[in-house]
This record gives structure tokens, sequence and C-alpha cells, in this order.
């Protein structure tokens, strides 16, 4: 009961905010992987040289990261017109650019990237996200703070979902 009080709060404070930022799409060009340092998925070291299509997740609060027009005709043409991405390619930008409009109007720094390379900050150090390499899946989102630990959620929720999960982040983060 606690949680969908809050939720309806937390939505009602984010419709009331006037203030709308322009939305930001980057179309990034796919690298080939001799031109990149990064090796694993996820990345312990700071890799010797850092590419352009790179992105800092430190500078935002909620992140939501999807493939680029090349990466995503790839796996269509990997996966075949029949194996549903189409649909999460469309769920997903449905429900990011929902959250995006809400979330866009308060203090929170949100961006949708197409970058390839994500970096962000943990208590034992910087770590780098190769969307590319990445075996949980090309669709997700970042939720971040300052002072806790970055969260990643792979694949598609929906808006409540999505709302939840940033509830429920910036409720354990003190």
């Amino acid at each position: 009961m606690k949680k969908i009080i809050y939720l309806s709060l937390m939505i009602i404070i984010l419709s009331c905010k006037a203030e709308k930022k322009e939305k930001e799409f980057i179309d990034s060009p796919i690298f080939d992987d001799s031109e990149i340092v990064i090796i694993d998925p996820i990345i312990e070291t700071t890799p010797n040289i850092i590419k352009l299509d790179t992105i800092d997740a430190d500078n935002f609060n909620v992140l939501f990261f999807k493939p680029n027009e090349s990466e995503y005709n790839e796996l269509l043409k990997a996966l075949g017109e029949n194996s549903g991405i189409n649909e999460v390619d469309s769920d997903f930008g449905f429900y990011a650019n929902k959250v995006y409009d809400s979330i866009s109007k308060t203090d929170l720094k949100v961006k949708i990237v197409k970058e390839r390379i994500i970096k962000y900050s943990t208590k034992s150090g910087i770590k780098y996200l190769d969307r590319l390499k990445n075996e949980e899946g090309k669709y997700g989102v970042i939720f971040n703070q300052p002072n806790c630990e970055p969260r990643i959620e792979f694949g598609v929720m929906t808006d409540v979902g999505m709302f939840q999960e940033l509830a429920e982040y910036n409720k354990n983060c003190k």
C-alpha cells in the first residue's frame, strides 16, 4: 500500500513540474572490435584507449540504452523478422519515452543513449559496460546517484515498472 501511495505521489510530482527538456537521441557509428580495447562486457580496470562511442553514466540519474540503427538492423537480420525484436524495440521506445518525458520535468538528469560503451563508477572503481558484448540484453536502464552503486536493469519494463524500480532505488540510496 505504501508503494502505491509513494508511486502515485511521485507520478503527480513528476507531471506537475513545468520545465521540459528537449529529447536527445544520439546515433553513433558501430566501431569495429579491433578499434576498441575493451574485451569483457563489464571491465574492472580502465582501458588504455576510450573511443568516442563512450558515455559517462555518472553524469545522469537515469540512462536508457538501446542499439543504434545499424546494430538494430544487424539484430533483425540475424534474428529474423518473426523473432520479436520489432516488438521489443517498439515497446522499449514507447515506455522509455514515457518515463523520459516525466523525468525530464524534474531535477533528475535523464538521457536515452546508443553509445556502445557505458562508463560508470562503483565503490570498487570505474567499470565499463560494452552493450554489444553484453549477454543480458541490448536494451536497459541504469539508475544512478552520486553516493550509491549504480543499478543496471536489462530488458524492457513498463513505465510503471521503471517508476517502481526508480522509487525503490532512490529509497534505498541514502
